[in-house]
């Protein structure tokens, strides 16, 4: 995988979700700053730092958060992604929120699978850029990972 991008955002994958670690130690060992979700209230931030247990459950960094601003390039675990972009999370609306104000390229991260031609959709839900799985990469908005 090849991007341009020089700060990441992606995930401390529970059980039940598309591992991510080794993509994780990929963009450590390119040099590239990588930062985790933790969750803070109702909402998201994301910092770098060594991981310690926190909220559900979850791996979630020690380190200051940084402005959404600064993010370049974002993973997020889905449950489904459908053909034009939109992402089935688990009902906290976590993501979403972070999505909504975010200027760059937003990929979900599914299982084999969990790719259909349509999903159910409410006001609150926000799109994807594309969706990666195990088999493929599947771009909805013309945006590429470069």
């Amino acid at each position: 995988m090849e991007t341009q991008a020089k700060v990441i955002a992606s995930y401390s994958p529970l059980k039940s979700e598309p591992d991510v670690r080794e993509f994780n130690d990929w963009v450590i060992a390119t040099g590239r700053e990588l930062l985790l979700p933790r969750v803070i209230s109702d909402f998201l931030e994301f910092a770098k730092g060594e991981t310690a247990p926190g909220s559900f459950g979850l791996q979630e960094p020690s380190g200051t958060a940084v402005s959404l601003d600064e993010i370049e390039l974002i993973f997020v675990p889905a449950l489904a992604v459908d053909s034009q972009g939109n992402r089935l999370g688990k009902g906290k609306g976590y993501y979403d929120r972070v999505l909504g104000e975010l200027d760059c390229p937003k990929f979900a991260v599914i299982f084999d699978g969990e790719f259909f031609e349509q999903l159910p959709t409410e006001p609150h839900d926000q799109k994807v850029s594309g969706a990666v799985s195990p088999l493929a990469i599947n771009y909805f908005s013309g945006l590429s990972l470069l």
